[in-house]
């Protein structure tokens, strides 16, 4: 389970930035049935997180840091060309020092009863710190790793990691083993280091990445789940429940055409010339790529008889929808972290709202998986929905820095309307418009010294 994010120097994030999953105690009894109780007294996680803010205020950032700490996890050992610069270098762009500094990530989890701290700190070639705490009780550091010429050296203090010698050794191999641009806890794991191959196949797969960008992989995605019959059973559930109209799936396999396979033959051979690492095991026959699998929606039509349309044929509100059914379900069932940039998109708002209530509901989510998720919809800051806790917001300052904090800080009272204040401006977060500038730039109105002010704002 998720307890914090931390980052900096990531696209606009230049400044270090805190995202907390931890419940705040309260005075009053505030939703607290919906939260995820842990085997520690003074510990409960929230189910969902809301992040809030005006375009390009940095909202999709945070989600994408995170998306970036697990693929850094998951591909740096495996994937990485030894000797090459790190994919995952992002910096902040609008100053020199950012521009060539370091981008440190970190994240604090939950995971055995264990409370871990796990972070890196990068610059474009190599990995510059990294450091493994066992913080369950005190903080106790497995491993800390720093850069020494051109190897990594690492340290594990009073022996808290690596009990045996036979342990011991082992880790000294990983240690040799480890390149400058990749992490020792992903070599660690792919050498079978016990302790360590837990806390890096949590991280590696509990992590769940949804952006309109990737529509098309998850409703592919979405589509091979839905030939394991019980789980097509609740996709059509769920998409019955959207009253989207569907009634059944209908699964077909087919096997690509021949202009097909060379067509996808030639991509994958254009992306192992850039790419010759991730994509070394992809298919190069015809006889390697796999068949098709092709989703039609049943439909009731005229005199109650059934009409089956290919998905595409589907409006694009239930294609979205459709997309993320598949992930959703694999959080529901295994726990784990579900991030989605624009939760609404092509969505209503109706929908978006019980997809909220369903992740903070115990009964609908007995496993305790955890959304955060970016939003322009205003109408999910609603009180009854989710807790003052659950509210964030992202702003952007002056220099074009993302500045992240929760609704919290502004101390809100419980009965508080959160909606109006924040379309009045009361949290920040929302763009400042320019009337003037608007009618100097549609209609040639002379410029006026106006200030700045709120759309709307008389």
């Amino acid at each position: 389970m998720l307890l914090k994010f931390r980052c900096k120097n990531f696209r606009s994030i230049r400044e270090e930035q805190e995202l907390s999953f931890i419940a705040e105690n309260t005075r009053s009894d505030e939703k607290s049935d919906t939260l995820i109780e842990t085997p520690f007294e003074d510990l409960r996680l929230l189910r969902c997180l809301a992040i809030f803010g005006q375009n390009a205020s940095g909202k999709s950032n945070v989600l994408d840091a995170m998306a970036s700490f697990r693929r850094i996890v998951s591909d740096s050992w495996r994937r990485w060309k030894a000797g090459g610069p790190i994919p995952e270098f992002d910096p902040f762009l609008l100053d020199e020092t950012s521009t060539n500094g370091n981008t440190e990530m970190e994240v604090t989890f939950l995971v055995r009863s264990r409370i871990y701290k796990y972070g890196f700190l990068f610059d474009r070639n190599s990995v510059i710190e990294e450091h493994l705490i066992d913080s369950t009780r005190r903080d106790k550091v497995l491993f800390r790793r720093t850069k020494e010429g051109d190897g990594a050296k690492v340290e594990f203090p009073n022996n808290n990691l690596g009990k045996t010698k036979e342990e011991r050794l082992q880790l000294e191999r990983i240690r040799v083993d480890t390149r400058p641009n990749s992490l020792f806890l992903s070599a660690a794991a792919q050498f079978n280091f016990q302790e360590l191959s837990a806390v890096y196949t949590y991280l590696d797969t509990n992590f769940k990445s949804i952006h309109s960008k990737n529509m098309p992989p998850r409703q592919s995605y979405t589509a091979e789940m839905c030939s394991d019959e019980r789980v097509r059973e609740q996709i059509v559930g769920m998409l019955r429940f959207a009253d989207a109209g569907i009634t059944n799936i209908e699964v077909a396999k087919h096997e690509l055409s021949e202009q097909e396979k060379k067509r996808m033959l030639a991509m994958i051979k254009s992306l192992r010339e850039v790419e010759p690492e991730s994509f070394s095991s992809a298919p190069s026959e015809p006889s390697q790529l796999p068949s098709v699998i092709g989703i039609r929606m049943a439909h009731n039509g005229e005199s109650g008889k059934t009409y089956f349309l290919d998905e595409s044929k589907e409006s694009d509100g239930t294609q979205a929808y459709f997309s993320i059914l598949g992930p959703l379900l694999d959080s529901f069932r295994d726990g784990e972290v579900l991030l989605i940039d624009e939760l609404e998109s092509s969505l209503h708002p109706k929908l978006v709202t019980e997809l909220v209530r369903t992740f903070n509901s115990p009964k609908l989510n007995p496993k305790g998986a955890q959304i955060l998720f970016t939003t322009h919809d205003t109408s999910l800051l609603d009180l009854d929905l989710v807790r003052r806790d659950q509210i964030w917001f992202t702003d952007k300052t002056r220099d074009g820095t993302t500045r992240l904090y929760p609704l919290t800080d502004y101390q809100p009272r419980t009965n508080q309307n959160i909606q109006v204040g924040y379309m009045g401006g009361r949290f920040g977060a929302i763009p400042f418009l320019d009337d003037q500038l608007l009618r100097e730039t549609l209609v040639g109105e002379e410029p006026a010294q106006t200030s700045l002010k709120f759309s709307g704002e008389e």
